[in-house]
């Protein structure tokens, strides 16, 4: 009598260990995130195309003197561009909360981490694949919704009309700058989370946030690359596109140097402006000009690189303090 062999098995996808940990626990949040991303990017490539096609189109019929566009194709043109800024503005908050509240404070609050330990897996490493899977999730999202979204200002009639480069909310939601801000919130909630154990901590993780990337933008961020100077009557007339930051002049009768004094940039005729020349020697004026974008944005992210290293870091050191 023979009997024949049962057929061998295949191999089934493992859906176990830390990494589908993360993702069944915290699935929800994971696919909102996906959700909004899918809608902003479908929003993005309409504005690219006939959106962008349609608002050209209304600026061009706006050909009176003063004639400033409101609603029609216009408008609806950049509500929607702003509105898909609101994803990317909030991202590092978001982030922030989902880290330092849900996949690490409330965790740590119920006890789910400690149980993870109690079966052979290191504390550093469940802070390690916690901070992985979020982290791999929200950049895949962010990657094409920032590039998207630089794409449509950088190639539509916005930056001549409303959106210059140096606009701060432009700033922070185009170029490299977006997806850096998202890692700082991700390790800043990292760390809120394993310091204080509380899914309230994602909020005060978030406030952190705001004060590190404030600070970036509103005191240093000019300072991150040398300016440019014009002197004398070419300082009263800058670059169109050119973000200002200090424009002065030198009295005649006194060699006084008068900063953020805008007098004669906006003489009517050659003969006011020649009159009010007279009481001048010199102007200067102080300004990045559009080229400075790129390096003013990579040296911004560096140094928000530089923070989530850090913070991370810090984050490893007290677990491994606090961890039984």
């Amino acid at each position: 009598m023979t009997y024949a062999l049962p057929a061998p098995r295949r191999p089934r996808l493992r859906t176990t260990g830390p990494v589908w940990v993360v993702l069944r626990l915290h699935r929800v949040a994971l696919w909102t995130w996906t959700a909004v991303v899918v809608a902003s990017v479908l929003v993005l490539l309409w504005l690219y195309g006939p959106g962008a096609d349609a608002a050209l189109r209304h600026l061009a019929a706006c050909t009176a003197p003063g004639c400033e566009p409101v609603g029609g194709a216009w408008g609806r043109y950049k509500d929607l561009y702003e509105l898909t800024a609101a994803p990317i503005a909030a991202a590092p908050y978001a982030a922030t909360i989902l880290m330092g509240g849900i996949c690490i404070g409330r965790e740590l609050e119920r006890g789910t981490a400690q149980l993870m330990w109690a079966q052979a897996l290191s504390p550093a490493r469940w802070l390690a694949t916690t901070l992985a899977v979020p982290t791999a999730w929200f950049t895949a999202g962010m990657v094409p919704l920032v590039a998207l979204h630089h794409l449509v200002w950088s190639s539509g009639p916005l930056p001549r009309r409303d959106l210059p480069w140096h606009d701060p909310d432009l700033f922070a939601t185009t170029g490299t700058l977006p997806l850096t801000r998202v890692l700082l919130g991700l390790a800043l909630g990292a760390l809120a989370g394993v310091l204080y154990r509380r899914a309230a901590t994602g909020g005060l993780a978030g406030i952190a946030v705001l004060l590190v990337t404030g600070v970036l933008g509103m005191r240093y961020r000019a300072s991150l690359w040398p300016t440019a100077t014009d002197t004398g009557l070419k300082a009263l007339r800058p670059p169109s596109d050119a973000h200002v930051l200090e424009h002065g002049a030198v009295l005649r009768s006194t060699g006084e140097r008068i900063g953020n004094n805008w007098a004669c940039v906006d003489a009517d005729s050659a003969a006011d402006l020649r009159r009010c020349t007279e009481q001048f020697k010199d102007f200067w004026v102080t300004y990045h000009p559009a080229s400075h974008y790129w390096p003013i944005q990579l040296l911004e992210s560096a140094v928000v690189l530089a923070l989530t290293g850090a913070v991370v870091a810090v984050a490893f050191r007290v677990l491994r303090k606090h961890a039984p």
